[in-house]
């Protein structure tokens, strides 16, 4: 259906929620009105999660340490220990940020 011929809605659904289903709709709910958002939910529009801010920082800290563990292990052509236990650092930030931000979200 192209844009200049979107017909209007006139049709209206009513959903029944408690307080507690209310409050995890709202919690979930993505940049838009609810019933723009049910609506694409149900048409299966998948929602784009905003990336926080302070996730994409982290992510490129953690980067630069990466590019800064790889560079030294390709000057030195070995991986010491140094170099391996700022590997399981960066992995567990990783991890941590994952858990914190991403896993687990519906």
């Amino acid at each position: 259906m192209s844009i200049d011929k979107i017909e209007k809605r006139s049709r209206e659904i009513s959903v029944r929620v408690n307080d507690q289903e209310l409050a995890q709709l709202k919690k979930r709910q993505q940049g838009t009105t609810m019933a723009r958002w049910l609506r694409d939910l149900g048409l299966g529009v998948l929602p784009i999660k905003q990336a926080d801010p302070e996730l994409v920082r982290a992510l490129g800290r953690i980067g630069s340490n990466l590019n800064q563990t790889a560079k030294h292990a390709n000057i030195n052509k070995e991986l010491d220990q140094n170099v391996l236990k700022e590997i399981e650092v960066i992995r567990g930030l990783i991890g941590k940020l994952l858990d914190d931000n991403l896993r687990g979200t519906p």
